[in-house]
């Protein structure tokens, strides 16, 4: 859309001022109409749902280990940098600073990602995630709120045992925004933390800045849906579908790996 909006503009400006206001009204309504992925679009947090999908996680004997993690690991958790061989991060940080509160920290070289505090209720049943991303053009912060499902092994930490998401709170606008642009059969992805140029139905293609050794296959698989592929060493990782309603667009992401499936809309800007 942006590219259509553009060459609108210059067509009716030549034609008059008169004419821009009308035109734009037609353009917006007949790309909503066909089912245009092109936009800028912003998700909605309340809309989120997840299934089938368990974080598990371990606090004890100063050791943290990620059971739901893929594949799994642990690292030593006293507060200080542990070296770590996962996708995009080299490094993380892990501390248990109370019974019930711990922190965590990630970076790639030099360079800190994100980092985070969980709260563990008083009744136990429920953990706050804060978090701050700092791997993006903008540093955005927002918090996750999970439920328990399973406690965790005897003596150890209140944050251990299996959680699902109980529901997303409020985050930066620039961690829910992004867009598209569709000309031809090139589809151009933008977010705060990165995108992607593809050919829809062509070769898979790397995402701008990725650092995860990760590449995405974009198709369109209907009038007004699309899909996108995400890979890893030859292993689909991801499987984002997106289906245009006029101005809502809804996503369906899949995780092949354990059949969890994340739910979410996101509603037209521009």
């Amino acid at each position: 859309m942006n590219k259509m909006m553009t060459a609108m503009a210059a067509m009716t400006l030549a034609m008059g001022l008169a004419a821009c206001a009308e035109e734009n009204a037609e353009t917006t309504a007949t790309a909503s109409e066909s089912g245009s992925l092109a936009g800028t679009w912003k998700a909605d947090v309340a809309s989120a749902q997840a299934e089938n999908d368990v974080d598990s996680y371990v606090f004890a004997d100063g050791t943290y280990t990620c059971n739901s993690c893929k594949p799994a690991f642990s690292i030593t958790a006293n507060g200080e940098w542990q070296e770590v061989d996962r996708p995009g991060v080299d490094a993380l940080k892990v501390a248990m600073v109370d019974d019930m509160t711990i922190s965590s920290a990630s970076r790639r070289g030099d360079k800190q990602l994100g980092e985070s505090t969980w709260t563990v209720s008083e009744d136990g049943q429920t953990m706050t995630i804060a978090w701050t991303n700092m791997d993006g053009e903008e540093t955005t912060e927002g918090t996750t709120v999970l439920q328990r499902t399973a406690a965790g092994p005897d003596g150890s930490h209140a944050a251990s045992g299996d959680w699902e998401l109980k529901e997303i709170g409020p985050m930066s606008d620039a961690a829910l925004t992004f867009s598209y642009e569709i000309d031809g059969d090139t589809i151009i992805s933008k977010g705060n933390s990165g995108g992607y140029t593809a050919v829809l139905g062509g070769d898979a293609v790397t995402p701008e800045d990725d650092e995860t050794g990760g590449v995405v296959k974009v198709e369109k698989t209907g009038e007004n849906t699309y899909r996108e592929t995400y890979m890893r060493d030859g292993e689909v990782i991801n499987v984002l579908d997106l289906t245009v309603e006029g101005d809502t667009l809804k996503g369906v992401s899949t995780d092949p790996r354990d059949d969890s499936v994340f739910r979410w809309t996101a509603t037209r800007q521009s």
